[in-house]
């Protein structure tokens, strides 16, 4: 049964090309591209290209269901960006995210938004899996594959991108209906541009397996992930497959470009079956099934699993021995944070707070902790820390990405409002609408917040100041579309 139906999806279509139709204005023509190699392709059309990926993302953002756990997001995008950092696009900003989705499927989006469905992430089996597909889409984004497909297109780019968009957003829950979708919107365009997107996949393929190699990790996994997709696939195909053409032939190429040299590279990590455990038991419509010991693997990683089982099913006393076991034995830090996190929710703040600031101090800067080091000062009536917390974050920019910017502002209003600071929260609420792009909201937040009685003279020019480059940035944007 599809995810819309018709007249939903017809809806769907006309306003997503009203929306890309807006950002490509009078006409953002990448029809008459540089040669591939060329260096000013890098700025071509930056400022346009930022904002078609920001609503491209926030489209989606607005119509599936992500997976928001800060843990897990902090995993994929250190794979991300360590395997970004070995390619030709290591100047570009990545952005990593996960859709919670019981089909498997991965794909690059305008401004290098790279999106990867739960179920793939699950059907990895081991890291160097996950990475041949990341890899694989960094390719993409390093060879500029969506923008020559948008060149191919000619005038119909906004059509093209909307279709694009109403495939992954409905073949996120039906591959069948994403496929329908594709072949529709794409079914005016020449045999060429097949050949074209086949081109692509082998180009992706190649560069993929370089940037694996110079970044350590065993290259063989993509190889064998793209073995185990064609062994598994069903009869009608799967939306992995649907969207990036996989033949015996291109994975046999694969596997024959592949250095011996990288034969015993590492295939897994810790850091991967910690994050795949977790996200088992979050994305489960059963997560009960996960508190028995017969339903989980043996080992330190089944009863991890089986303590998040406990917390999911508000069964945290439960949780609590296991992982006090688990922590005598392992000192890792996805165990300690589960054990935080049963703390909070078996109402022992106090057992948290004392946990969290010992983890503050070993991890600095790192955001699962910093969060939830935040939240649970605001439990224990301690908001003046949990802003000086935030502060320091903010300072500590080198370990903090795009979206992560607007996750600590998000916790800092909340912060500011416990501390009574209603001007500050509604500043900080503000610098999150920013970086999120919704830059007319934010010029609201920042208005509201110079409504607010007893602001310092330094704060009101804080503000102008802060909202009226806001503005500046608006109009820069009307003005380039």
């Amino acid at each position: 049964m599809a995810f819309f139906s018709p007249r939903k999806f017809s809806r769907f279509i006309l306003t997503s090309l009203i929306t890309i139709a807006i950002i490509f204005g009078t006409g953002i023509s990448y029809a008459n591209l540089p040669a591939l190699g060329d260096p000013s392709f890098a700025s071509y059309s930056s400022q346009q290209e930022k904002q078609l990926g920001l609503t491209f993302y926030r489209s989606l953002r607005a119509n599936l269901k992500f997976v928001n756990d800060l843990q897990i997001n902090a995993y994929l995008n250190a794979l991300g960006n360590r395997l970004a950092s070995h390619s030709d696009a290591a100047g570009n900003q990545f952005h990593f995210f996960m859709i919670n989705s019981p089909t498997i499927n991965a794909f690059a989006g305008p401004d290098a938004y790279i999106g990867v469905h739960s179920r793939l992430f699950i059907d990895a089996d081991n890291e160097s899996q996950l990475a041949g597909v990341l890899a694989h889409e960094i390719a993409h984004v390093a060879q500029h594959h969506l923008a020559r497909q948008f060149a191919r297109s000619g005038k119909s780019t906004a059509i093209t991108l909307a279709t694009m968009l109403a495939a992954i957003l409905v073949g996120a829950q039906d591959p069948q209906a994403g496929q329908a979708i594709l072949l529709t919107g794409l079914a005016g365009q020449q045999q060429s541009s097949l050949n074209f997107t086949r081109e692509n996949e082998y180009e992706a393929d190649r560069i993929g397996i370089g940037i694996l190699t110079r970044s350590g990790i065993n290259p063989r996994g993509m190889v064998q992930f793209f073995e185990k997709l064609l062994a598994t696939s069903p009869a009608n195909g799967m939306e992995y497959l649907r969207t990036h053409p996989l033949s015996a032939n291109r994975v046999s190429e694969a596997k024959n470009r592949i250095s011996k040299k990288t034969i015993n590279y590492p295939r897994d990590s810790l850091d991967f079956e910690f994050a795949k455990a977790r996200l088992i038991v979050l994305v489960s419509k059963q997560p009960k099934y996960y508190t028995h010991d017969i339903n989980v693997e043996k080992g330190f990683l089944g009863q991890y699993q089986k303590a998040l089982a406990f917390i999911r099913t508000n069964q945290a006393n439960k949780a609590i021995p296991v992982l006090l076991l688990l922590q005598k034995n392992h000192k890792y830090l996805w165990i300690k944070l589960a054990l935080a996190e049963a703390y909070t929710a078996n109402q022992q703040d106090g057992k948290a707070l004392a946990l969290l600031r010992k983890l503050a101090d070993l991890y600095p800067g790192y955001l699962p902790v910093t969060i939830a080091y935040t939240k649970s000062l605001l439990n224990n009536k301690k908001p003046e820390r949990a802003v000086l917390l935030l502060k320091q974050q903010l300072q500590q920019n080198a370990h903090l990405l795009g979206q992560d910017y607007a996750i600590v502002y998000h916790a800092l209003a909340q912060a500011y409002f416990a501390n009574g600071q209603t001007s500050a929260a509604l500043e900080a609420t503000g610098n999150q609408y920013a970086r999120e792009g919704y830059l007319e909201l934010a010029i609201q937040q920042y208005n509201n917040a110079l409504l607010q009685k007893n602001n310092s003279p330094s704060t009101i020019k804080r503000l102008q100041t802060i909202k009226n480059e806001i503005k500046q940035r608006v109009t820069r944007l009307k003005e380039s579309m």
